[in-house]
């Protein structure tokens, strides 16, 4: 049975491919079909501006995608991919790119060709280094790298000024290099599950940084009192499960400062209302939902919250309602009725 629904998921690919050549359609929603590979009539395709592949099968991409000169949006996560598509780079027009989810070890130098990429992630991919070539996608707005053993960040990353989105959450990050200080149009940078041992310095370069997440980091040298009061233009600033977050001077500082986040006093005679009321917001999910609502305040060009979505869930680009799985009997049949109401 699974042979004939993927008969029919095969036709329904081939019939959507037809009907995007056909219309001259500006977008091409594929994602969730099981593919193994991409059909070769997209390269057909000529008009498209959207290509969403996510959530397949894919184990390459062929080269005539590169020829699909008007793409925009090309979202490829969630699939079987062992190295970044070299014909990718052609597409000069790009802005979103999304590859996350996949086993790419390595990006090319060529990705720097990509010159107007506004957002690219790259999240959970055991990606091992962030090449110098960044420096030339002068227009990214929205990086993320998390859950990559990335061990450092190239100083070529100070040259993405536009940057105002920054995850590199869950990596190996010993340190962060100074030139991030030239990100002036930093809001939203996420730091958390790295390795840490300092507050970096170069923050309180950063004007226009709101969000901080720091936590469950190594940090064991306590910041001072002055640098703290630097970075009061932060709405917020995690630094729970790190070695000073227990430190008596640092929670006695975060009962008078509201935008900063340590763990509990275990003497509750020690807590005030300024701390007992944000002890609900333990999680980094509610964290960022309370600073999304802040963003929703602030003026509209320098909120980084408008548009977005919780960091947990920044992996996926779903645009389908497709069943992504199909177990027995009694799914299946209504999933095949679907396609052959179609023809």
């Amino acid at each position: 049975m699974e042979k004939v629904c993927q008969f029919f998921r095969n036709n329904y690919v081939l019939a959507n491919c037809e009907d995007a050549i056909h219309k001259k359609a500006f977008s091409l929603n594929l994602s969730h079909y099981q593919m193994t590979e991409v059909p070769a009539i997209i390269e057909q395709c000529e008009t498209l501006m959207k290509l969403f592949l996510n959530q397949n099968k894919l184990t390459k991409i062929p080269s005539s995608i590169g020829e699909l000169l008007r793409l925009q949006v090309l979202t490829l996560d969630y699939n079987k991919l062992d190295e970044f598509p070299q014909c990718i780079c052609r597409l000069v027009r790009l802005k979103f790119l999304n590859i996350s989810c996949n086993s790419i070890s390595s990006l090319p130098p060529e990705i720097g060709y990509l010159t107007l990429l506004e957002t690219f992630w790259c999240n959970n991919t055991g990606l091992l280094e962030l090449p110098s070539e960044i420096r030339n996608c002068e227009k990214l707005e929205t990086l993320g790298v998390r859950g990559n053993p990335l061990t450092k960040l190239p100083d070529a990353i100070g040259a993405l000024t536009a940057l105002r989105w920054l995850t590199a959450e869950g990596c190996e990050l010993t340190e962060v290099p100074l030139t991030m200080a030239l990100l002036a149009n930093l809001v939203h940078l996420n730091l958390k599950g790295n390795r840490l041992r300092q507050l970096p310095r170069m923050l309180m370069a950063m004007q226009k940084l709101r969000f901080l997440f720091l936590n469950e980091n190594r940090i064991d040298e306590l910041p001072t009192r002055p640098q703290l009061e630097e970075l009061r233009s932060l709405q917020m600033l995690n630094l729970s499960k790190n070695p000073i977050s227990l430190h008596h001077d640092l929670q006695q500082m975060a009962l008078r400062q509201t935008n900063l986040y340590v763990e509990l006093p275990e003497d509750p005679v020690q807590a005030c209302d300024g701390l007992t009321s944000r002890a609900s917001l333990n999680t980094q999910d509610q964290q960022e939902d309370q600073a999304r609502g802040a963003g929703q305040d602030m003026d509209s060009n320098e909120s980084d919250w408008a548009n977005s979505v919780r960091t947990s869930e920044l992996d996926t680009t779903d645009e389908s309602t497709m069943e992504n799985a199909i177990e027995d009997l009694s799914l299946m049949l209504p999933e095949m009725s679907r396609f052959v109401t179609t023809f």
